[in-house]
């Protein structure tokens, strides 16, 4: 849990801030995110004007993440930095998503929800190994093994791409004529010289 003593921060002023979010944690439902560890949380707190408090720090999750290229799963740790501005309710009339509200007879700050937000946001969607030398670092395979164009069943260009390519040659060929015009339009309207 990730929380902060609202009492001991008007007290202090400041606290640090030190947590983790479990991996199966049903806060993470529904983001798409797996996780291979807990999600660690660092930083301090800090009473604000008028009773706000911003929070910053860092956020550190170990993702699991299918390959985009050899689809083997991969550990990556992602880590970024956080920033939490929370105010009392009341006290912020415009309607702004990075800002948070809170009742002033609050006594603890859950900040799970808001750190959920910020990492489901931030954390890439996908994921692909490196390359050294020509072959992936997770499997070792040559990476020209994955970059072809996709193919149908009988070793052709796979159906499902051929109106798409239909339309890009129609487009050249259109671009073709065009621009044949236009030069044609031009040398008339162009004033000649003898």
């Amino acid at each position: 849990m990730v929380q902060i003593d609202l009492l001991r921060l008007r007290q202090q002023r400041t606290l640090t801030l030190a947590g983790s979010i479990g991996p199966d944690s049903e806060l993470w439902t529904g983001s798409g995110l797996r996780f291979a560890d807990a999600v660690e949380v660092r930083g301090n707190a800090a009473l604000g004007v008028g009773g706000g408090i911003v929070v910053q720090g860092s956020w550190r999750a170990p993702l699991v993440y299918e390959c985009g290229r050899c689809l083997d799963d991969l550990q990556v740790a992602v880590e970024r930095s956080l920033t939490l501005l929370f105010v009392l309710d009341g006290s912020w009339e415009a309607p702004d998503p990075d800002v948070r509200i809170i009742d002033g007879r609050e006594t603890v700050l859950d900040l799970q929800d808001a750190i959920r937000e910020e990492i489901v946001l931030e954390a890439p969607r996908y994921y692909t190994a490196g390359e050294e030398d020509g072959r992936c670092t997770r499997c070792g395979s040559p990476v020209e093994e994955y970059r072809s164009e996709p193919r149908g069943a009988d070793g052709g260009m796979d159906p499902r791409w051929a109106a798409l390519k239909a339309l890009q040659t129609d487009q050249e060929e259109n671009d073709g004529r065009s621009q044949e015009a236009g030069f044609q339009a031009a040398e008339a309207e162009a004033p000649h010289s003898r």
